[in-house]
């Protein structure tokens, strides 16, 4: 029997306030991937100075612990009537169900989650069944202990008190950091949002979600309907993803085209790939990858490393351009293909007589950012 191959879903780009927010609040909180966010530590150690000690510890609770709680909240955003800027959100999340916004938090609508639980079972243990509960955790990655700690997080939340918590934590922070930050951040967004439409509609749809991403490949595949890019400033050089249903948001990073700050630093692309290329482990990991594609796990175990460590090499790996990775299955390639000639980037740089474009531009110190 031929399987029918599956079609390509269309993509559509969507760039909206209340997005960019919730990233922001994941960029202040992700220690984890401090030093890997382009906006700097500077920018990080100002926002977080602007809210203030209490507004982070309540923004810590209301996250269980875990800045990507504001990642699984994007579908709420996507699900906000346009034009989706902050207010409307927090409109929208105020007559949203407490149970309902536990139910984004545990990645109900992702359809991996569905696939290893059934939808009765997620339902009744967000109700607050414990046999539900106690299902749940054995058939939801139960051999990855950060997120069975997560859902017991969730579970043993009350849904009114969690849901009054995050609301208000989420008002104060937009008052105090997003919007003053919004005037400088939101036109960068909206210039990469023009760009890539454009790009968009000469592009087949694999090739432009490649490039938007730097190096993420997406495969289309049963049950993805659509596929949303969202551009985001503050996430950079990350990529992150989340589902609703059958719509697939990519939170790509904005192009350095898109970014204006200083008109004599060097390019962004020439400064990711010589700190991509300075470091010995990178080069050899590289020279494997040359040899056929791998899994997160097997680059860790050949190197000798933890997979968190690895994880950073292959963020910078993939944000200067050298290695892909799947979308769903982390298996990375060496992108031979579009590898970067270094000395015609240096020598560009070096011998420029006239002044850069924005892409040479990388974002501006937070405090001189602040006038836009």
């Amino acid at each position: 029997m031929t399987r029918r191959p599956v079609e390509r879903p269309p993509v559509a780009i969507d760039v909206a306030p209340a997005y960019e927010m919730l990233m922001s609040l994941v960029t202040a909180l992700d220690s984890s991937d401090a030093d890997t966010y382009e906006v700097g530590p500077d920018w990080i150690a100002e926002v977080r100075a602007r809210a203030g000690e209490d507004l982070l510890s309540r923004l810590e609770s209301a996250s269980l612990g875990d800045p990507d709680s504001f990642i699984h909240l994007i579908p709420l955003v996507y699900d906000t009537p346009a034009p989706r800027d902050v207010p409307g959100f927090l409109a929208h999340l105020r007559k949203t169900r407490p149970d309902e916004i536990r139910l984004h938090l545990v990645q109900f609508y992702a359809r991996e989650t569905r696939r290893m639980t059934p939808v009765s079972v997620i339902r009744a243990a967000i109700a607050g069944d414990a046999e539900a509960q106690q299902e749940f955790l054995r058939t939801s990655h139960a051999d990855w202990e950060p997120w069975t700690q997560y859902l017991r997080s969730v579970f043993a939340a009350d849904g009114d008190e969690l849901k009054a918590l995050l609301v208000g934590a989420l008002e104060e922070w937009a008052d105090r950091v997003w919007n003053p930050e919004s005037p400088t951040i939101l036109p960068i967004l909206d210039r990469d949002v023009e760009t890539k439409r454009e790009m968009l509609r000469d592009m087949p749809m694999e090739a432009f979600i490649e490039t938007a991403t730097n190096g993420v490949e997406f495969v289309p595949r049963p049950g993805i309907e659509r596929v949303v890019m969202v551009p985001s400033f503050v996430n950079r050089p990350l990529v992150s993803f989340t589902e609703f249903g059958d719509v697939l948001l990519i939170i790509y990073p904005v192009a350095d085209e898109s970014v204006s700050a200083f008109s004599d630093s060097p390019p962004l692309r020439l400064v990711r790939l010589s700190k991509a290329l300075a470091d010995e482990k990178r080069l050899r990991i590289l020279r494997s990858l040359a040899e056929g594609e791998k899994t997160l796990m097997e680059l860790a175990e050949i190197f000798g490393v933890a997979k968190t460590t690895m994880h950073h090499h292959m963020i910078i790996l993939r944000s200067a351009g050298l290695v892909t990775v799947g979308v769903g299955v982390k298996r990375y390639r060496l992108r031979s293909e579009t590898v970067p000639d270094l000395g015609a980037l240096l020598s560009g740089y070096l011998g420029a007589a006239t002044g850069p474009s924005a892409a040479s531009r990388p974002p501006a110190p937070a405090r001189a950012r602040a006038g836009g």
